[in-house]
């Protein structure tokens, strides 16, 4: 099969992204909170099977590029804020509006570095949070707060967390992307495969109260690493642009 007839296929995945996200909004406008979460992180899914598939049909290319980040505007800037404005901001007014287009801005910030830095290879490491991984984080612990408590009971901690994502979105902070499954990476990464397999089975054993608690992780990961090793960081993420 040729090239030009699998240019559509990776656009199918971006458009299922846009989807999911642009469904997000609307479950949110229905009262829907829950369903709406689930909406944000289905978008992720499709967002990271994009890149995957574009990169294996060798149907990598600018407009796939800009049509990702565009998508991901909607599914991961747009409907976490509209999310945040929904359970919880929505009652300090004017203020809340702004906390809102803080996480909105700074994840749009985030994308326009990625999307001038982008190339066609397969990094190792993103260059500060990914802004899926910030919006799964937000989508995850409302899930959470609602398995455990049938309510949002730690809304206070939206503000910090909103807070602390947007920091981590424009930051220098070091974060991995999931190895690729071959068979000298699976031995090379047999650890971190290892993590994934097991985050795996824990979410699908509940996956409402387990997902938020592996964000997490993978959050402080990154900011651990940054701490521990910053000079190593910072010369992958040099080595990692310069690709």
């Amino acid at each position: 099969m040729r090239k030009t007839e699998l240019t559509w296929l990776p656009h199918l995945f971006t458009a299922g992204n846009l989807f999911f996200g642009f469904w997000a909004i609307i479950q949110l406008f229905e009262g829907n909170i829950l369903v709406a979460c689930w909406m944000i992180i289905a978008a992720s899914i499709m967002d990271g099977l994009d890149g995957k598939v574009a990169r294996l049909t060798h149907c990598s290319s600018k407009f796939g590029t800009y049509f990702d980040s565009l998508a991901d505007t909607v599914s991961f800037g747009l409907a976490p804020a509209v999310l945040l404005y929904a359970v919880s901001f929505n009652r300090f007014g004017f203020a809340g509006v702004l906390l809102s287009l803080i996480y909105l801005l700074f994840g749009v910030l985030r994308l326009v570095r990625f999307t001038a830095n982008s190339s066609s290879e397969e990094k190792s490491r993103f260059e500060g949070l990914p802004i899926p991984m910030a919006a799964n984080t937000l989508a995850s612990f409302v899930l959470f707060n609602h398995a455990a408590w049938h309510s949002l009971a730690l809304e206070l901690l939206l503000i910090p967390i909103s807070l602390g994502l947007a920091f981590l979105m424009i930051s220098r902070i070091p974060y991995e992307v999931l190895p690729r499954f071959t068979f000298r990476d699976t031995r090379k990464n047999l650890a971190k495969l290892v993590f994934i397999i097991g985050g795996i089975i824990l979410v699908a054993i509940d996956p409402q109260r387990m997902f938020f608690p592996l964000m997490v992780i993978y959050l402080l990961k990154g900011i651990l690493t940054e701490i521990l090793s910053p000079a190593d960081t910072e010369e992958e993420l040099e080595e990692a642009v310069g690709d």
